[in-house]
């Protein structure tokens, strides 16, 4: 079994933690230790970076602009590469410590954050700042855009998306996206796609809230952009909404035969069999959308299906076989299921089996 996420911050990253915070020459190395691995595995991934990043704090000098000072000094040479899933994990606690504790020093925490982001991505830490002092912390992002360091101008886009999974919501640009979307107007051609990955990721949040804005912006950076506006309208496309859709090229006569679904019956941890006939002229979107009791009705999920252009009066044979495995964010409900076919925005079916 794949060790989980969270115990990849464990006593061995919080001993390399403390040796590394050692070399700025102010953090009390055994006593950080001791205090960030008391109890560190009973505890959830947030918490424990939380706590981590406590026992941080408490090892380091009393002031914060010599507590920041003797952080960054401590840094090693600046990662080069795009996924730090593994190499950064352990600095994530370093990036809360300025998150947490230096929210009141802005001139000195931002400037931290842009250090600390190329060892470990800052974009959880400068959410609160952005909600503090977004006049500061705006500059700041706008700055990091023209970074020379590809993960500096990540932190940029990444940082100030309105609805970061797992990050703390921005509500003023929930309410008003402009100020991100002139700053990633910039980043839409970058040369890493690491960070134009989180461009369309920013685009894709305010789609959740502003959907024809998110079209309007897509449609100009079109036609050169494919991949990235996709990736930006995955939402859009999966429920259907026609500017995406049409904007994309998914249109046309589109016949649905009738959906089926095999086996009748199946059970947790195995598999039915979706199909059906297509037949028309045009391109044609299929999403799969399965839909299950819940307490409070149906639920449901939407899975990307395929894309097909069709000539005049040809058939497709669609088929596709979906999952049944338990997976913490979908629990399984026994009893009867329902499957659609959304096909360029149309809900055909539904076809039923029982779990």
């Amino acid at each position: 079994m794949a060790e989980a996420f969270k115990d990849l911050l464990n006593a061995t990253t919080v001993a390399a933690t403390g040796r590394m915070l050692a070399t700025g020459g102010s953090l009390a190395e055994e006593a950080f230790v001791a205090r960030a691995t008391a109890g560190l595995d009973k505890l959830e991934l947030k918490a424990r970076v939380r706590h981590v990043a406590d026992a941080i704090r408490a090892a380091l000098p009393g002031p914060w602009p010599q507590a920041v000072d003797a952080l960054v000094r401590s840094l090693p040479p600046p990662y080069e590469g795009e996924d730090r899933l593994s190499a950064g994990l352990f600095l994530w606690p370093v990036a809360t410590v300025v998150e947490v504790y230096g929210l009141e020093h802005p001139e000195l925490s931002l400037p931290a954050l842009r250090a600390i982001t190329q060892h470990a991505s800052a974009e959880f830490a400068i959410r609160p700042y952005l909600v503090r002092w977004p006049d500061q912390a705006w500059v700041a992002a706008e700055a990091w855009s023209r970074d020379t360091s590809l993960h500096v101008r990540r932190l940029a886009s990444e940082g100030t998306r309105p609805r970061l999974p797992w990050g703390q919501r921005l509500a003023a640009s929930v309410a008003d996206p402009s100020r991100g979307l002139a700053l990633i107007e910039r980043l839409v051609d970058d040369p890493s796609a690491y960070v134009r990955r989180s461009v369309a990721n920013h685009l894709g949040d305010v789609a959740k809230d502003h959907p024809a804005l998110a079209v309007e912006v897509a449609r100009r950076w079109l036609p050169g952009r494919r991949r990235l506006v996709e990736h930006a309208l995955r939402d859009l496309l999966k429920k259907g909404h026609p500017g995406a859709l049409e904007l994309l090229g998914h249109a046309g006569h589109i016949a649905v035969g009738e959906v089926a679904v095999s086996p009748a019956e199946a059970v947790p941890g195995g598999s039915v069999e979706v199909t059906a006939t297509l037949t028309g002229a045009g391109t044609a979107r299929v999403d799969l959308v399965w839909a299950w009791p819940s307490p409070r009705g149906w639920a449901s999920k939407t899975f990307r299906g395929a894309v097909r252009q069709l000539s005049q009066g040809e058939s497709w044979q669609f088929r596709q076989r979906l999952s049944l495995r338990p997976v913490t964010t979908r629990p399984l409900r026994p009893g009867e299921q329902r499957v659609f076919l959304r096909v360029n925005g149309q809900d055909h079916g539904p076809a039923t089996f029982i779990l």
